[in-house]
């Protein structure tokens, strides 16, 4: 995994940085970005349609996952020009004993990199506070997904149901980090 540098560079939260991202936590301001995100057509296919359609309604999406202590949502953004590309989060599903790492990009930023490199920021920064197992969760026929789970050291665990859907269940164990 990438080696990660905490700088406190925004509101006094802590960012995890690489050579050309950083990874903050979500916030209001964010609430344009977030729109962007949920509304584009992979985010609907792999992950669900969430409903929000407004810039009121990212906001209000925003405050609901803050307000839950079993997500944490971060936003990832080019170093080069502070844009914000995708997300990483860390759901504690009822479901699972460890949390879940996702993740989502803008299709313009994809093939490039970026997931890899900010995921691992997330998974290093994890395992250096947790001495836990990281799960994650995805459909049987997200490739793209199965394929960066593989790169990122997790491991295929079994197949779940939720929710009508089959879903690869993928663990990374901290000792093999």
């Amino acid at each position: 995994m990438g080696a990660f540098s905490p700088i406190p560079i925004y509101m006094g939260i802590k960012v995890l940085r690489s050579q050309r991202l950083y990874v903050k936590d979500l916030n209001l301001q964010d609430a344009p970005f977030l729109l962007e995100l949920l509304n584009t057509s992979g985010f609907i296919q792999f992950i669900g349609d969430r409903g929000v359609r407004t810039l009121q309604e990212a906001e209000d999406f925003i405050i609901k996952l803050r307000d839950n202590p079993a997500i944490h949502y971060r936003v990832v953004f080019l170093q080069s020009t502070n844009i914000s590309i995708g997300i990483i989060s860390l759901v504690q599903r009822d479901y699972l004993p460890h949390p879940d790492i996702g993740f989502a990009f803008l299709p313009s930023q994809s093939s490039m990199g970026y997931a890899y490199e900010a995921a691992s920021l997330v998974l290093d920064d994890y395992f250096a506070q947790h001495k836990a197992p990281i799960f994650a969760t995805t459909l049987e026929h997200n490739g793209r997904s199965i394929s960066l789970l593989l790169r990122l050291g997790l491991t295929f665990e079994r197949c779940i149901e939720r929710d009508q859907q089959l879903l690869h269940l993928y663990k990374k164990d901290p000792w093999n980090h």
